[in-house]
């Protein structure tokens, strides 16, 4: 499947918010299981005090990236196609959720 990441800017008021998307994710993320793998999620904070996120997802298509956002009542800023992959160091350990 191809690899693709999906910018959302300002998707959450609130860290409340995060969590509670957080808390649907795998619902949505089984009913696509056969198009779609969620990789990870980049949460950053933005200087309004709202959150955004850089998303990466393996799947069949955009259209299925853009199923996924509408089935979350998440933005879709892009859907970019990862046109290579540089590793510079290994992951670190996660960050804490919000």
């Amino acid at each position: 499947m191809p690899l693709y990441v999906v910018p959302r800017t300002r998707a959450w008021l609130s860290e409340e918010e995060v969590a509670a998307a957080t808390d649907c994710v795998p619902a949505v993320n089984a009913t696509l299981r056969d198009d779609l793998r969620w990789i990870r999620s980049y949460v950053v904070g933005e200087d309004d005090g709202t959150f955004s996120a850089y998303c990466v997802y393996e799947a069949e298509s955009p259209e299925v990236l853009r199923r996924h956002a509408d089935a979350l009542g998440l933005p879709t800023d892009a859907i970019k196609p990862v046109a290579a992959t540089i590793v510079a160091a290994p992951d670190p350990e996660p960050a804490a959720s919000a």
